[in-house]
């Protein structure tokens, strides 16, 4: 085999190597663009041998937009309510712990690139407790207008 034909199929070689990663790089970006807006709601199922045990409420979204600027969008949210308190706020990890008097979420905001930010809301639902999903999911859809990214609500199980 000539130096030629070992070198063609090198680069055969190569090429064949280096397809599957870039449509796999290709599947995730198709994926990410997919859940960008869409807000996943989780809500905790009561264990029938634990029924004093509470259950966590949980809503996560993907935002096209930079952490800090969704981070910032979370504080004014939270300023514009005089009902609004803070049990918890570290400005660093980019958290809040918020309250309206009658129900409590944790906020957390994560950068995921420089324009790619996930943003998750989670509390607590205490036994006879109703859920604060309508609660998270308002200040969801709020934070979104705010950084102008549409938003909808994920309804598939």
């Amino acid at each position: 085999m000539s130096a030629g034909s070992i070198s063609r199929c090198l680069i055969i070689a190569l090429a064949f190597a280096a397809l599957p990663a870039g449509m796999a790089d290709a599947q995730w970006l198709l994926l990410g663009r997919k859940v960008i807006g869409r807000i996943d709601s989780m809500v905790g199922t009561p264990d029938p041998a634990q029924p004093q045990a509470p259950r966590y409420d949980i809503a996560v979204v993907t935002l096209d937009a930079p952490a800090q600027r969704v981070y910032d969008t979370v504080i004014a949210t939270v300023a514009e309510h005089s009902d609004y308190r803070y049990l918890q706020r570290n400005d660093a990890a980019r958290s809040v712990e918020v309250s309206n008097g009658k129900k409590s979420a944790g906020v957390h905001v994560i950068s995921l690139g420089d324009k790619l930010t996930q943003l998750i809301i989670a509390s607590v639902i205490q036994p006879g407790e109703t859920s604060p999903v309508p609660f998270a999911l308002q200040n969801v859809l709020r934070i979104c207008a705010k950084v102008k990214v549409t938003c909808t609500v994920n309804t598939e199980p």
